[in-house]
């Protein structure tokens, strides 16, 4: 009976994903894709999650071959690659490395759609500088998706200076985030800013109490309950500045506080735990 539904779900999936997607109302696509992601956040189960997304994922792939210029589509879709290379980070970086290249392929994908924008992202940082020329408020929720996945793919691609060399067009991004909104979902330009000023050496931009500032106001705006903002303090502040003390409490209330609190933030909490546990086992390593 399991392999004859099994069979059935597949039929069903290679139906829609060849056909019909192209055929069903971008406002019903919509709100599928709004209606998973939003369970796929609520919940608690990181394991299921992570098994499941694949085929979420080759479903947007699918929608896209109809689709391939529809600029929210193309937004879920980078966003989706993101949150599934973040789950893998830890145990498959190359694999992650993968989905955030696709998220940043996708996400940028999305912008450009804007054409004085689209010349402008594969220039010099002189002039990408003036890409804040042609953005509105109303892009700031897809400026915020391409910063994040382009920041993950130079995250997990530190060797090459290529990557490197793309950094202050994502600083400069975010950076154009916190004019529009420092609150935007629950501070995560501040997180990213924290992250920036807390890994680099000074000689290279980073700066110890930039990174604090960022990291405050992260905890600050999402009220303590975005357990993410405490790892990452932990791992690129106090583990920077050798406050062991700090980086064992912050790891501790990560792992105290409720996953809940924010439901839509439930997944994304429980991988924060996961990784405060993996932080604190390497405790001696570091201090």
């Amino acid at each position: 009976m399991f392999a004859y539904r099994s069979f059935l779900v597949c039929c069903f999936l290679s139906f829609f994903l060849s056909g019909c997607a192209g055929k069903i109302k971008t406002a019903i696509a919509s709100t599928f894709i709004l209606d998973v992601a939003t369970a796929t956040a609520k919940h608690d189960d990181l394991a299921l999650v992570a098994q499941g997304a694949p085929t979420y994922l080759l479903l947007l792939e699918g929608l896209l071959e109809s689709n391939p210029n529809h600029k929210e589509l193309l937004r879920s879709t980078a966003e989706a690659y993101l949150s599934y290379g973040t789950l893998l980070e830890a145990d498959a970086p190359q694999q992650a490395s993968l989905s955030y290249s696709r998220a940043k392929q996708y996400s940028q994908k999305a912008l450009a759609q804007n054409h004085k924008i689209a010349p402008l992202l594969n220039a010099p940082f002189r002039e990408f500088s003036t890409l804040d020329t042609h953005l509105k408020a109303k892009d700031l929720e897809l400026v915020f998706w391409v910063a994040s996945s382009w920041g993950a793919w130079v995250s997990v691609n530190t060797t090459s200076m290529a990557a490197l060399a793309d950094l202050p067009k994502v600083i400069y991004l975010m950076e154009w985030i916190l004019t529009q909104d420092e609150t935007f979902y629950y501070g995560s330009p501040h997180i990213f800013l924290g992250i920036y000023h807390g890994a680099l050496p000074k000689m290279l931009g980073g700066s110890p109490e930039k990174s604090l500032y960022h990291f405050n106001r992260a905890l600050e705006i999402s009220d303590n309950k975005m357990l993410i903002v405490h790892v990452q303090m932990a791992k690129f502040y106090a583990r920077q500045i050798f406050d062991r003390q700090l980086y064992e409490s912050l790891l501790h209330q990560a792992l105290a506080l409720p996953v809940n609190s924010i439901p839509e933030l439930t997944i994304q909490n429980v991988a924060a735990q996961k990784m405060a546990r993996l932080l604190l086992k390497e405790t001696d390593e570091f201090f």
